[in-house]
């Protein structure tokens, strides 16, 4: 029981990360991004990298918070930022984030395939649990990913509501007319808040190898359940993302752990998902503004 909690501890952590990057994009630019799976991805392969290097894997917290960071502004500069300056539909904006996601799962497929071919190595089941150090005879994944969930979520706190910047920010979620007649530079603030939330996805992604296998799909896998986590806290706050993640995190391994205990393996396993989309449903009919919307109104 205790190993099944503390598994849906780490799972959750790591989804939370990743659905407060999509929440958090979603409150700025009202763009649903299906190019969170890629930076989730590229984090993946960042620790798996430093792995092959003979590095501590952990490191690749670091390096995939600045790749998928930079890969999340790329898709800002290079696509989202003319389609928004040319008044592009929110739907011709998502339909961009699509398209981006499909090429970099490309790229990341060539990378596999590179990374295969130049140290002989599986690159398409990428998982880094015998590379996991020990703390107080755990494995590390145990107490790190709980950490930087922690710590990620505070920074983003203070960046939010102890800065200028996150004033500046708040104020586009609000109303980007008014904050930019205010003097506020929407197209600035909008491209930090889009590396972060890559970056939040590539620290998420860089943890998953020591909990999970990866691999290069393994982004569009998780994307469905990562905006079921948003949509479950809710999606018009920003700090719903950890409660919908951690409501969905636990269904999906203290729920399940109890249901395979009565109804058997087989039957779970084949039809887990549904836990997750009968989980929101039930919710969306019950809360349609997310489980926030109840702690906000008392």
């Amino acid at each position: 029981v205790i190993e099944t909690a503390l598994s849906g501890l780490v799972y959750s952590s790591l989804l939370s990360l990743m659905a407060l990057g999509i929440t958090l994009l979603y409150r700025t630019t009202k763009v649903p991004n299906f190019a969170h799976a890629s930076f989730v991805t590229l984090g993946v392969y960042s620790s798996y990298t430093l792995y092959l290097l003979k590095l501590n894997p952990y490191y690749g917290v670091l390096l995939g918070f600045v790749i998928s960071g930079l890969a999340a502004l790329l898709l800002f500069y290079a696509i989202l930022e003319p389609l928004r300056r040319r008044r592009a539909s929110v739907f011709m904006l998502m339909m961009a984030t699509l398209t981006y996601d499909i090429t970099f799962f490309g790229v990341v497929n060539v990378y596999a395939d590179y990374l295969q071919t130049t140290f002989k190595v599986p690159a398409r089941n990428v998982f880094l649990a015998a590379a996991d150090i020990e703390i107080m005879g755990l494995r590390g994944i145990l107490i790190i990913a709980p950490i930087v969930f922690v710590v990620s979520l505070a920074s983003m706190y203070i960046l939010l509501y102890k800065t200028y910047v996150g004033v500046a920010t708040r104020a586009i979620m609000e109303n980007p007319m008014l904050a930019s007649s205010m003097g506020v530079n929407v197209s600035l603030m909008l491209a930090l808040s889009w590396f972060l939330a890559g970056g939040l996805a590539g620290v998420a992604g860089s943890l998953y190898p020591m909990y999970s296998a990866g691999s290069p799909s393994i982004g569009i896998m998780l994307i469905a359940i990562m905006f079921c986590a948003s949509i479950l806290g809710g999606l018009e706050h920003v700090w719903g993302a950890p409660i919908g993640g951690f409501i969905l995190g636990y269904a999906q391994t203290v729920l399940i752990s109890i249901l395979v205990s009565y109804l058997g393996l087989y039957w779970i396993t084949a039809y887990q998902n549904m836990i997750v989309y009968l989980v929101l449903a039930i919710t969306l009919l019950t809360i349609p503004r997310g489980v926030v919307s109840l702690i906000l109104r008392r």
